[in-house]
């Protein structure tokens, strides 16, 4: 008796998969949790509207304000300035619904969600991140606090 090894496995609580669409902003992959998303839909600069300093689309006979994800994380001029057509992810929390556009669409898929503990948690909109098939590492957006933000 008493022979043999003893294993000690330790799991972090903060550890979760969930399905997510990513998205690219200035060749930068963002995850985007799909139990917020309502749709994706592409529309032209033109179809933008400012009310009250507030960027703004009608989708479907309501009105929806629009988030510049590349504004909010402070990153240079993106494509979407070039761009004919601009894509969009309506998020919503609750109630409430925002429009957020992006560079590019690439995709659905299950993630791992990795907390960044003390390391980026002055930054509100970041929930954590996971690590892609290819090495990358992609940051995870926090919808409502996106939503806060506007």
């Amino acid at each position: 008796m008493n022979e043999g090894s003893k294993f000690k496995i330790r799991l972090p609580l903060t550890l979760a998969i969930i399905q997510a669409l990513l998205v690219k902003i200035c060749e930068e992959i963002y995850a985007i949790p799909l139990g917020s998303i309502d749709s994706t839909i592409n529309v032209t600069p033109e179809d933008i509207k400012t009310i009250q300093n507030q960027e703004v689309i009608l989708l479907r006979g309501q009105i929806i304000p629009i988030i510049r994800l590349a504004k909010v994380l402070g990153v240079p001029q993106t494509a979407e300035t070039l761009q004919d057509e601009l894509f969009v992810v309506i998020v919503h929390m609750g109630e409430h619904r925002a429009g957020i556009i992006v560079d590019n669409l690439i995709g659905q898929q299950e993630i791992v969600i990795k907390s960044l503990g003390k390391l980026l948690a002055g930054i509100k909109v970041i929930a954590g991140a996971t690590i892609l098939g290819n090495g990358q590492v992609a940051l995870i957006l926090d919808v409502g606090a996106l939503m806060q933000y506007n």
